[in-house]
């Protein structure tokens, strides 16, 4: 009966690692069907190699700097197109709490929650000077935007210090007091707060100061709360909002 209830017990396991295998196969090639095959250095790039790009959001290729090749998501509508997207929130279906490496190299899926690594990161804003557009919508549906004319990330030995200026839009300028600050994750604490790690302790990544006025890779709810460690842009409404989703994309400055 042991033995007869121990194979019982394999084959279902068995089982259910075949389910989740034949799954993530069949995620990883829905996904690949949507690649676009194209490619160039950025989405600004794409756009202006193939026109017939423009209004056809979707995911691209993009190679780096060392002619590595990475899929991206580009919005090539909004203000003239040409933006790749290097981070998605939309319904929480990334764990977006993650550690240092998994931020340097990137995570998710480019055709819905992302992060596109802060390498890549840094390859793209080093080569051209870049311009940021932040897109955020409430559970209300009411939405905003932040755009800057100026980002850039620097490399892992500058633990991708975060530059940022001249924001204009209707969001409000979250971003400024992170302006200049060093990438934290839970296991990488270069914040300014004097005893504690706001990545760990708020189950995020980001360019942390002594606290926070914009949150985007923060705890993903399905309802709107107002609190601490929600994804959030405090400057938009002056708290710390839970925001239904939210998107991070950038482009070369014209």
């Amino acid at each position: 009966d042991i033995r007869n209830k121990s194979i019982y017990v394999a084959e279902q396991l068995l089982s259910a690692e075949a389910i989740n295998m034949i799954r993530n196969v069949e995620m990883i090639s829905q996904f690949l069907l949507k690649v676009h095959d194209i490619a160039g250095f950025d989405c600004a790039n794409i756009l202006g190699k193939y026109p017939n790009t423009r209004g056809k959001n979707g995911v691209y290729n993009v190679i780096d700097s060392s002619y590595q090749a990475k899929t991206v998501y580009c919005d090539m509508t909004t203000d003239n197109g040409g933006w790749t997207v290097i981070q998605r929130r939309v319904n929480g279906s990334v764990d977006f709490y993650r550690n240092w490496t998994e931020y340097k190299k990137g995570f998710g899926f480019a055709d819905h929650e992302y992060w596109i690594g802060n390498d890549m990161l840094h390859k793209l804003t080093s080569l051209k000077t870049q311009e940021l557009r932040v897109d955020m919508e409430r559970f209300n549906g009411e939405k905003a935007y932040a755009v800057y004319s100026r980002f850039s990330v620097g490399d892992e030995t500058s633990k991708y210090k975060l530059e940022v200026q001249g924001y204009s839009g209707n969001a409000g300028d979250s971003l400024d007091y992170h302006n200049n600050m060093k990438f934290s994750t839970p296991d990488q604490d270069n914040d300014r707060h004097s005893s504690s790690n706001l990545a760990a302790k708020y189950r995020s990544a980001w360019w942390f100061n002594i606290w926070y006025r914009a949150n985007p890779n923060g705890q993903y709810i399905d309802s709107e709360k107002t609190g601490p460690g929600y994804i959030s842009w405090y400057y938009w409404k002056h708290s710390h909002i839970s925001l239904k989703s939210i998107q991070l994309m950038i482009r070369p400055r014209a």
